[in-house]
């Protein structure tokens, strides 16, 4: 699944090797990443794999829809993973030096002699749980910039604390002055 013998990668010399799956990853997600994922739709994988002098480049497309806590409330976030996947398999032990030609967003991987494979399962589990952003917000949680709250208790935002303690920090000459008029309009 998504896992090729480097040998059988070598035939395809003059074009390119494609494929395309349709994955239940769920329970790998989830096994992964259990406080991050809630549920999966079924990821759909389409890419190429091209040999290179020594290398085999992977071009891969993964799409899926994550279901995800909110990082504010922990309610369900339905969130659309649209990525792409380039990556470089080291299967000749290229020199680093001869690899310059290659752009800098590949990632090159070795291949271990004794396993010669070309894992592109790992690499799209991998790549999912990285697109997931670190702030994930409901669209009322995003719309409306609703915070929590409990009984005598309320997270606020970083200028509403801010501005919170600014309006605290009175000069306390002032603040008795201000008792001052308080009793006069009580006396009216």
């Amino acid at each position: 699944m998504l896992n090729w013998d480097v040998q059988d990668v070598r035939r395809y010399k003059d074009k390119p090797f494609e494929f395309e799956e349709k994955l239940d990853l769920t329970e790998e997600l989830k096994t992964r990443s259990k406080e991050d994922i809630l549920d999966a739709t079924p990821v759909e994988v389409k890419g190429q794999l091209f040999n290179d002098n020594g290398l085999v480049i992977s071009d891969v497309k993964v799409k899926t829809i994550l279901k995800v806590p909110s990082t504010r409330s922990l309610l369900p976030v339905e969130l659309p993973v649209d990525i792409r996947i380039n990556e470089a398999y080291n299967i000749d032990d290229v020199a680093t030096d001869d690899l310059e030609n290659l752009e800098d967003s590949n990632v090159i991987i070795t291949i271990d002699d004794e396993n010669p494979t070309i894992n592109v399962y790992e690499s799209i589990i991998d790549n999912i749980l990285l697109s997931i952003p670190s702030k994930v917000l409901t669209k009322k949680e995003e719309q409306d910039n609703i915070m929590p709250s409990g009984k005598n208790w309320e997270v606020l935002s970083e200028d509403e604390f801010k501005k919170q303690k600014e309006e605290e920090h009175v000069n306390p000459e002032f603040a008795k002055l201000k008792d001052l008029f308080k009793n006069n309009s009580e006396e009216e």
